[in-house]
């Protein structure tokens, strides 16, 4: 190939976005101070490291599928090296990159496989400093890339050796334990000066029981308090929920880390809708509190299940209701036949809707739906306010493996059905 070779080069450039996402991700990945101020929330960071990594294996794989030789180029004496570590890199980023949004793998696997991205992250920077190209890491766009690298190699290392060494987090001891209906609650006290919080925020929990010590983020249920104390409404979902309902004990001491997030209701006296589905309820939860001691306009809480006995913060919420005068409940119980629509919302609105902030916490199909219908019908779109349900979400391979299945389970049904039929 010339050195002229515009698909060649393609193929060099390709390679190095890879690492400039690669490297940001890394960054990001950090939770240092001052990334949400930059990104926006917690939550949204997540998203757009997921998307990132996605980004940065498209081009990895185009990279590595197009031909990057340059013929007429000199390299240096550790070029040959470089180019075959790189491929143990490149592969290596693939392959943790794609297990990374199969959400059905395990977390504690996915988390201990995750931590190995920086390792070839690494591989991929050796790659780049000594591989022929068409530029020299001193010119600018050599620079321009090295930096990304360079970065990303520091959020590595801080995250992998320095942030467990360093004192970072807020002690508290767990003070009390509910055990509810598919929920469990919890209460720290603080062993020191505290998290100071708002309603709405959450943060990540790390607990000094054998297999709790993992850092889980979880919302915080309750209004900020004097003391600081601090209460979560956990939802049996996984391996780590159901240990922890079975196993912590009062007294356990914990780290908390945070908090994070910016779903928190404004100021002022607009009317506002709040939509709990099922656990997403947490939030509002602290919200319902708060209303005791701040100024607000009329607020309708609805509160979305599939039964009764799913509710354990129904009386809860009914009794702050009774005592907050511009605080209305609804429970919409879906096995009774209820259903939140938007008609309804705008009509319990009384016309207010383009005054109105509607915040959301549920299942994300939910959200959209209802969304989509609420700004049709003229909520501006910066008025729906919602976080991020699952930290941790795929790009649909979940559903494409349940659909071919069923496909798979209704194609043998059907030759069975033949095989079975009488011939004429």
């Amino acid at each position: 190939m010339s050195s002229s070779d515009p698909i060649a080069i393609f193929s060099q450039y390709i390679g190095s976005v890879a690492l400039i996402l690669f490297g940001t991700n890394q960054f990001i990945a950090t939770r240092l101070p001052g990334l949400e101020f930059v990104f926006g929330p917690l939550d949204r960071i997540y998203v757009l490291h997921k998307w990132l990594g996605i980004t940065a294996m498209v081009c990895l794989g185009l990279h590595d599928i197009i031909d990057a030789e340059i013929n007429g180029l000199r390299g240096g004496p550790l070029s040959g090296i470089a180019e075959d570590i790189g491929e143990v890199g490149l592969y290596g980023l693939l392959i943790l990159t794609i297990a990374s949004v199969i959400t059905f793998i395990p977390y504690h696997l996915w988390k201990w496989s995750h931590r190995l991205i920086g390792i070839f992250f690494i591989l991929g920077t050796f790659h780049f400093f000594f591989i022929e190209k068409p530029f020299s890491n001193l010119e600018p766009l050599g620079l321009y890339v090295s930096s990304f690298c360079l970065l990303g190699i520091f959020s590595y290392v801080w995250l992998a050796l320095l942030r467990p060494l360093s004192p970072r987090g807020h002690l508290y001891q767990v003070a009390s334990i509910k055990h509810l209906t598919g929920l469990t609650e919890v209460v720290l006290h603080p062993q020191g000066q505290g998290l100071k919080h708002e309603s709405g925020q959450f943060v990540f929990l790390s607990l000094n029981a054998a297999g709790l010590s993992e850092e889980h983020p979880f919302t915080l249920s309750a209004a900020p308090t004097q003391d600081r104390a601090l209460r979560f409404s956990i939802k049996e979902l996984g391996g780590y929920t159901r240990r922890l309902r079975a196993e912590l004990k009062v007294g356990t001491s914990a780290k908390v880390l945070g908090p994070y997030g910016r779903f928190t209701f404004p100021k002022g006296a607009d009317p506002q809708v709040w939509i709990g589905a099922g656990i997403g309820v947490t939030p509002f939860l602290a919200f319902a509190e708060s209303l005791k001691s701040r100024e607000s306009g009329p607020v309708k809480l609805y509160y979305c299940v599939r039964e009764r006995g799913e509710i354990p913060y129904a009386q809860e919420l009914e009794q702050i209701a009774k005592k907050t005068e511009n605080l209305e409940l609804s429970v919409i119980n879906s096995n009774q036949g209820s259903r939140l629509t938007v008609d309804r919302i705008v009509d319990d609105l009384g016309g207010r809707l383009l005054e109105a902030h509607v915040f959301f916490c549920g299942p994300v199909e939910m959200r959209k739906s209802l969304k989509k219908e609420l700004v049709l019908e003229g909520l501006p779109h910066g008025r729906f306010h919602f976080e991020e349900f699952q930290m941790r979400s795929g790009v649909g391979l979940n559903r494409l493996a349940l659909w071919l299945w069923n496909r798979g389970t209704q194609e043998i049904e059907k030759r069975k059905v033949i095989t079975a039929s009488p011939t004429e």
